[in-house]
């Protein structure tokens, strides 16, 4: 699970490509990107923690997951028991919610190669990405470039949060 220092970097260096001159869209929105894929986890760690469980019993039982997009709002949903990931956030980001999803598809478009994306999109894109990541530090769940909370009792079992989220 990635740490809060490697998060930080990661926004720093899509912040760096989208600063330089000539702007380097790929680049930026490529580590924006990853980014938001590593604290769509820490997020899940976080709604963990605040229902009971450790961070250990969350990384077990998110390790192997693959989580996309629709899987992330699907697990947010099972984990804190059927709350809504659009209606969990902050006003801020929600307004920015629809421009992450539209994200995905970009996202799709460099992976298979097209060539006729337009560095304006990959920026404008990046820099949405990253204000999103941005305005989840007002996130009821706490901040996902800070440390987890440490004081976490043990208060449900694995297989509570395995079953959870298999179903």
């Amino acid at each position: 699970m990635p740490n809060p220092k490697y998060l930080l970097e990661l926004k720093n260096r899509a912040e760096r490509a989208l600063s330089t001159e000539p702007p380097d869209g790929l680049t930026a929105f490529s580590v924006a990107w990853a980014l938001w894929e590593a604290v769509r986890r820490r997020m899940l760690m976080l709604a963990c923690k605040r229902e009971g469980w450790t961070g250990e019993q969350a990384r077990d039982a998110l390790m192997d997951e693959r989580i996309d997009n629709t899987r992330f709002v699907e697990l947010f949903s099972a984990i804190t028991l059927g709350s809504v990931w659009e209606d969990s956030l902050p006003l801020a980001a929600r307004k920015l919610w629809p421009g992450i999803l539209k994200a995905v598809e970009l996202r799709k478009r460099i992976i298979h190669g097209t060539s006729r994306i337009g560095d304006e999109n990959l920026q404008r894109t990046a820099w949405n990405v990253l204000r999103f990541v941005n305005r989840l530090h007002e996130h009821p769940l706490g901040d996902p470039l800070k440390k987890l909370p440490k004081k976490t009792k043990k208060t449900l079992s694995d297989e509570s949060l395995r079953e959870r989220i298999k179903k």
